[in-house]
């Protein structure tokens, strides 16, 4: 990416769609884990724990994680499509949202999992330019 040319521009057009409200609101398929996921070429949907791997081929194998701040949720993402840049990292690819319990293991995201998910990325959701070309990252620091 030719440095001289980028740029950054902040994105606040991030919505939570209602198909995803029905879903976690009582939609939920007994026994189903569900998660949030999001790609520059896909909007903030609501996905199952085996359509993980389709978004996110390493998807709890080589992926790497963050916590959201002050939550039990993890933003997955694989740590070969991070960009850094001035002195700040951005995912470039697809991220899954997840919640653990207490043992470690994946449970269903609830509605305010995914307000809070919405919030993060209304604040680290930004566009890099770079040659007229448009790249949605998400900024993780």
């Amino acid at each position: 990416m030719n440095n001289t040319a980028s740029r950054i521009i902040r994105s606040e057009e991030i919505t939570i769609d209602m198909r995803i409200c029905t879903i976690l609101a009582g939609g939920k398929k007994p026994g189903e884990v569900y998660f949030a996921a999001i790609a520059p070429d896909m909007e903030l949907t609501v996905i199952t724990l085996d359509e993980a791997s389709d978004i996110l081929p390493c998807f709890d194998e080589s992926d790497a994680s963050i916590h959201l701040p002050d939550t039990s949720l993890l933003l997955c993402y694989n740590p070969a499509q991070v960009l850094k840049m001035a002195g700040k990292r951005y995912l470039t690819g697809p991220v899954i949202l997840v919640r653990t319990n207490m043992d470690g293991n994946f449970i269903s995201l609830t509605i305010d999992d995914v307000y809070r998910f919405q919030k993060f990325l209304a604040s680290h959701s930004v566009t890099l330019m770079a040659d007229d070309q448009k790249l949605p990252c998400i900024c993780i620091v």
